[in-house]
């Protein structure tokens, strides 16, 4: 994996974008970081970090309470290194650029496809014939960044390019040819988005609080 340094300009526009589309709070500085107030059943606020430093260190001892969520672009020995005892990692993502457009294939047979564009953001569905949500996904537009998020296909439906087909649909709202495409995978998604095109930027690490 490249795991270049993680430029915070890039993180910020990345961040800020993931915000519009979830409808969230925009990021603000914080311990040398990124801090989104997602205030969400799981999670009541992240910060994401785009490299280590003693703000880090100093966040996690003065965090007591499960659903506060560390993020470093960085390798998971890196965080866990700097977590106090009873902080957990969670499974591992990555941060990934694509290095080209997207190569364009025919939906498969039996399904159609969706999309809509409400202010910055895109919205793609795949339908099966039956009319069972098959895959979805999203994606942003700033003047810095065009990014992706929750890309997700039906278990029941994987394997059918439904996914690329969602990313492929959303890429079409692109409108500034210059501006870089990012997204977070999981380590299955990294495996995927790396046949279509997409480059790893750095390991992108998470820790919590275990629930008592």
């Amino acid at each position: 994996m490249s795991n270049r340094r993680v430029d915070p300009l890039l993180l910020n526009a990345w961040l800020s974008a993931r915000s519009i589309a979830r409808g969230l709070p925009l990021p603000v500085p914080e311990y040398g970081g990124l801090r989104v107030d997602t205030n969400s059943d799981v999670e009541v606020a992240r910060w994401v970090f785009w490299e280590m430093g003693p703000g880090l260190e100093e966040l996690a001892r003065s965090i007591k309470k499960p659903r506060y969520f560390l993020k470093l672009c960085g390798a998971a020995d890196e965080l866990q290194a700097a977590l106090p005892v009873g902080w957990v990692l969670h499974s591992p993502s990555y941060f990934m650029q694509a290095s080209g457009e997207p190569i364009r294939r025919h939906l498969t047979e039996g399904y159609r496809i969706e999309a809509e564009h409400v202010g910055m953001v895109s919205e793609a569905r795949v339908y099966s014939k039956a009319g069972a949500l098959a895959a979805s996904g999203y994606a942003v537009e700033t003047r810095e960044v065009f990014i992706y998020d929750r890309i997700v296909t039906d278990p029941q439906h994987r394997r059918k390019g439904l996914g690329h087909a969602i990313m492929t649909s959303l890429h079409a709202a692109k409108q500034h040819p210059s501006n870089p495409e990012l997204l977070v995978a999981t380590e299955d998604g990294r495996a995927l988005y790396s046949t279509l095109g997409w480059e790893p930027i750095s390991p992108y690490s998470t820790a919590s609080i275990v629930t008592q």
